[in-house]
């Protein structure tokens, strides 16, 4: 039978927690190569890797602490996407996105390792009215070495990139284990009001905090921290416009 499943129907969840999502997706990718026989006829097909199988959020931070962000180190975790549930899944890449007037959007993709139960159904999804964090009153400043020379920010990017190693053994169909490898913070920022921005020697350093806040001032999402090596910078303009610039900042924490 056919079953239709509205958006306010389908519920997203991380270790037991809603997630207000926009939009969510997953996908399973199944590497295998085909078994043939003297005569070049396929006898079958096999797997030559193990299930990859991926969840990716975008949603809005509701709370004073954004729970995922807390993933970003050796912590898996478990959920369900529209009465698909998972275990053994692991944050690889966690962003916020900020700009002028705009509610501040979160993302997060997942690596799962354990596999999912496939039983489709529909949950309740329901919100009361909810204070999101805007652009317009998110609070950033310089903490510590270089001005980035933009006073007049236009847009924040933010990113953590975790790197997961999975323990595959023979006999087992799932990994035994997944160990942490690499993991770089990224900050991007787009802005006005050039300063001393052009200084760039490949080994600058700077360092900058981003608040998310609502409207009535409130926190949504922890303190985004990056310090770290000036990776890029550029300057721009346009007809009828301002010089712009923008500067990208890492940060290889592990």
């Amino acid at each position: 039978m056919s079953k239709y499943i509205k958006y306010n129907e389908c519920q997203v969840k991380i270790n037991d927690e809603n997630i207000f999502a926009l939009r969510a997706s997953l996908s399973a990718d199944s590497p295998s190569e085909s078994q043939m026989t003297y005569g070049g006829k396929i006898e079958s097909y096999k797997a030559n890797s193990y299930l990859g199988s991926k969840v990716s959020f975008e949603y809005y931070a509701t709370g004073e602490i954004d729970n995922i962000y807390n993933l970003t180190g050796d912590i898996p975790c478990s959920g369900e996407f529209g009465g698909i549930s998972f275990s053994g899944a692991y944050l690889t890449d966690y962003s916020i996105n900020i700009s002028p007037y705009l509610p501040v959007s979160f993302s997060a993709d997942f690596v799962i390792f354990s596999g999912y139960k496939n039983e489709l159904s529909t949950g309740a999804f329901t919100s009361n009215s909810l204070e999101l964090a805007n652009g317009a009153h998110s609070d950033i400043s310089n903490f510590n070495y270089n001005n980035i020379g933009l006073d007049n920010p236009t847009s924040i990017s933010y990113s953590v990139s975790c790197e997961r190693v999975p323990n595959h053994e023979i006999g087992n169909e799932f990994s035994s284990n997944v160990r942490l490898g690499s993991v770089v913070k990224n900050l991007s920022i787009e802005g006005e009001n050039i300063g001393s921005l052009i200084n760039h020697s490949g080994q600058d350093i700077a360092g900058v905090s981003v608040q998310p806040k609502t409207l009535n001032n409130l926190s949504r999402g922890q303190l985004i921290e990056c310090s770290g090596i000036i990776k890029s910078q550029s300057l721009s303009v346009e007809k009828n416009g301002f010089i712009k610039g923008s500067i990208e900042i890492e940060d290889k924490v592990r």
